[in-house]
């Protein structure tokens, strides 16, 4: 029985975008998902070489990124940096035109081993440049995210131009996920 049923499934669907649609990345879910995986894949810019490894945002909701720290020293010292990773995270944020007004930091539920909010096999990196470029992915979605990153006073013109083709390499990633 079981056997006939994943038979069916192989005849009727050539890959798992047949079963979600091409519509799922048009979801307002999945662009929030997006846009949060976007700031999330930027941390180690924000926080620095020393609080990678033992800090990961885990979710941003009510205007609030929440994170996880290694122990309560790490958390002691991200709290005394907490204007400053605010500002950190302004252009990030603001590009994509999501509100982030505060920080809270816990350590309880730690896990090393634990993903951040997205996936690991949507950073860009699990791909090469070449499977990436294969990819088509609709650029209209990203006008106003393209426009806030031009308007930036916060970034530079290089750094404008890599949080741009970091973006379109994470959706190229995401969308080959399901390809």
């Amino acid at each position: 029985m079981v056997c006939r049923l994943f038979s069916f499934m192989s005849d009727n669907f050539s890959n798992i975008s047949d079963i979600i649609g091409d519509n799922f990345f048009d979801s307002k879910k999945a662009q929030i998902a997006l846009k949060h995986s976007t700031i999330f894949s930027f941390w180690e810019q924000i926080v620095g070489k020393k609080f990678i490894n033992s800090s990961k945002p885990m979710s941003i909701r009510n205007f609030k990124l929440y994170v996880s720290c290694e122990n309560s020293f790490v958390l002691q010292e991200l709290m005394m940096y907490k204007k400053v990773l605010l500002k950190k995270l302004l252009p990030y944020s603001s590009a994509l035109g999501v509100e982030i007004s505060d920080i809270l930091f816990e350590y309880k539920n730690w896990n090393p081993n634990r993903e951040m909010f997205q996936a690991g096999d949507d950073f860009p990196d699990f791909y090469s440049n070449d499977e990436l470029s294969k990819v088509n992915i609709d650029l209209k979605a990203f006008e106003q995210v393209f426009k806030n990153i031009e308007n930036s006073s916060y970034l530079n013109e290089e750094q404008k131009e890599k949080f741009k083709n970091k973006i379109i390499k994470l959706q190229q990633a995401k969308k080959m996920r399901f390809l």
